[in-house]
């Protein structure tokens, strides 16, 4: 088979991821009544760190208007805060703060959680099977992730499932 495998078979994978996607996002997903732009921001900034605030929406592809409306939104929350460039003192850098780590922390607790109870439901040789391929996969998606962070920002968006 060449490299990449057929079309057919690259979109029997790209149907499968988008189950796997459509599965998290209802079964297991739990933001805490916060949006996936916000969730994103705050998982963004918990990774990369620190940033200005054009360079968060340009990364998380929204205006720069309706990110100065989330930042606020999420200030307000106390789950982001505002910080001094140390590289220039008259801007500002967009921070996570330690209620926004905590928050993201519990709800990756309660994805888990919650996970734990679904997988309990099916036999014990379908855990054993599906452990071994999401091993497999996982190491194969962090490539994938890696792959597509280095895409230029055109062939990065994303679009709801």
């Amino acid at each position: 088979m060449e490299r990449g495998g057929s079309l057919g078979g690259q979109e029997s994978l790209a149907d499968a991821f988008d189950e796997i996607s459509r599965f998290t996002l209802r079964n297991v997903a739990d933001r805490g009544g916060i949006g996936i732009t916000a969730m994103s921001a705050l998982g963004r900034l918990e990774q990369d760190g620190p940033v200005r605030l054009t360079a968060l929406a340009a990364a998380e592809e929204i205006s720069q208007p309706s990110m100065t409306q989330l930042v606020q939104r999420l200030e307000r929350q106390q789950l982001l805060t505002r910080v001094d460039d140390p590289e220039d003192g008259r801007a500002s850098l967009i921070a996570i703060t330690d209620a926004g780590r905590a928050l993201r922390a519990e709800l990756r607790r309660n994805r888990h959680e919650r996970l734990a109870e679904l997988i309990s439901t099916v036999s014990e040789e379908d855990q054993a099977s599906l452990a071994l391929a999401m091993h497999v996969a996982q190491l194969i998606v962090r490539r994938l992730t890696e792959t597509a962070s280095q895409l230029p920002a055109s062939q990065q968006a994303v679009t709801p499932l």
